[in-house]
């Protein structure tokens, strides 16, 4: 594994914070939380989800295809191989 000479590590002097990136990325999940309760607040959420919602049986089909193909790539699921 090639490590990148500019990164700081934990322990380094001169090392703001400890960099831990990946699924351990603290400071990008904190700024997410924080804007998604931002969000939360600062919109009516209950009227976005009608809004967003099927319209018609066609629209219907279609987001449950499109929710189907998502969850496929997801962890446990089976994916296409390329």
């Amino acid at each position: 594994m090639i490590k990148d000479p500019g990164t700081p590590k934990p322990g380094k002097a001169g090392a703001a914070l400890p960099f831990i990136q990946g699924e351990g990325d603290y400071i990008s999940g904190r700024r997410y939380q924080k804007a998604a309760k931002r969000f939360a607040e600062e919109h009516d959420t209950e009227s976005l989800a009608r809004a967003a919602a099927p319209r018609n049986e066609t629209e219907q089909r279609e987001m449950a295809e499109a929710e189907k193909k998502g969850k496929a790539k997801a962890r446990g699921g089976k994916s296409p191989r390329r």
